[in-house]
């Protein structure tokens, strides 16, 4: 039975040419790929004699495929790989939606507003605040901004009455200096909708590598700078419009590593710290920068720092980012279910394997090829 719950034959018909007993290493270069050979394409220009040689000793054997795009499960040709994406795909056979499509598909048909995970948290729109937290960027590997606007105008349209937006500047996955223009779009739809009675705000920002989007628990006062400023109102920079925050804090800093501010009122009172009562979306679909926060949202026991003020809220993911630790408990909308993989097919068939990869690489390691490898030797 495989875990979709269909019947699955797991009987594996010998190789054709490859016989039995010998040891095949299957080797993953990340970052590594061809492209059109111009000076711009590093790998082109460098010396690589071993490549080379793989690729000119055994030409009929040297084969390329995709690892971007609608290959991949991405929405469209322009989506590049990356490190979850390839983690899924690979080994499973087949073309799964990833995160990044499925939050698409949930938009585009309005099933995201029809599911348990909106329904929980359109519970605080009466009273409360909605608030979202991501990053503002177009760059496809963590958000989008489309989607941002896509779920600002149903909700507001779904009696979200105010909106408080907590901005991570990018600069990692697009270019530098971009973030202005991301937050001048940003201010624009937000202004549109207090035009039609929608009280709706940026409350607070950062750089994504300074501010919330650590992972794999390198640096809690990543998650702690973020929740100062998200939660608690506080942080070192305080300014009334968020355009002039961003230009003004990059006169020192790059995208990625503004330091957090606070949209702050005539009072200087921050405009929009989450409140008892408010509902949270963290509106990334990529899992690994979300779950740290996740954790300081939703476990009560959090220990990593001191969160000095922990609201009362309703909380829910993009898409649920740990699987195992159920976490968080609440999404929007379901993450790929991956079954059938090449590594329970050689489970089920006696072959013994041996995977190891980077510590920091844990929590992705449980797609596609490396799903069940634990089942024989895996090394952690």
């Amino acid at each position: 039975m495989g875990s979709s719950g269909q019947q699955v034959s797991w009987k594996l018909a010998d190789h054709p040419t490859l016989p039995k007993g010998k040891t095949l290493a299957l080797i993953v270069l990340d970052g590594w790929g061809e492209y059109k050979p111009d000076e711009y394409n590093c790998i082109h220009v460098a010396q690589t004699p071993t490549m080379d040689s793989l690729k000119q000793g055994a030409p009929e054997k040297w084969r390329l495929i995709r690892a971007h795009g609608k290959a991949v499960g991405l929405p469209t040709e322009d989506d590049m790989g990356n490190s979850e994406v390839g983690h899924n795909a690979l080994g499973a056979g087949r073309i799964f939606a990833q995160g990044a499509k499925l939050v698409d598909i949930a938009l585009a048909s309005g099933k995201i507003y029809e599911g348990e995970g909106f329904k929980y948290i359109s519970e605080c729109f009466e009273k409360g605040t909605l608030h979202l937290i991501g990053l503002l960027s177009d760059g496809g590997v963590h958000s989008r901004l489309d989607q941002l606007q896509l779920l600002l105008k149903g909700a507001s349209e779904r009696s979200a009455k105010r909106i408080r937006v907590h901005i991570l500047t990018d600069g990692r996955d697009v270019l530098d200096g971009s973030s202005v223009g991301f937050v001048e779009t940003l201010e624009s739809d937000l202004a549109k909708l207090r035009e039609n009675g929608v009280d709706a705000r940026i409350a607070s920002g950062g750089g994504r590598m300074y501010v919330t989007m650590d992972r794999y628990e390198n640096d809690w006062d990543v998650v702690k700078r973020g929740w100062d400023a998200q939660v608690r109102g506080e942080a070192p920079h305080k300014f009334t419009n968020a355009v002039e925050a961003v230009k003004k804090l990059r006169e020192n800093a790059n995208d990625q590593y503004l330091p957090p501010f606070v949209i702050v009122d005539e009072n200087e009172k921050a405009v929009g710290p989450i409140e008892d009562g408010d509902a949270v979306v963290t509106f990334n679909f990529r899992a690994d920068r979300m779950v740290m926060l996740a954790k300081a949202l939703e476990h009560q026991d959090f220990d990593k720092f001191d969160r000095v003020k922990v609201p009362k809220i309703r909380y829910a993911g993009m898409l649920q980012y740990d699987g195992e630790l159920k976490l968080p408990g609440h999404y929007l909308v379901s993450p790929p279910e991956i079954d059938r993989t090449s590594g329970e097919y050689l489970v089920h068939n006696g072959v013994r394997t041996f995977a190891c990869r980077p510590p920091s690489d844990d929590p992705q390691v449980k797609g596609g090829l490396m799903k069940l490898v634990s089942h024989s030797i895996h090394i952690l």
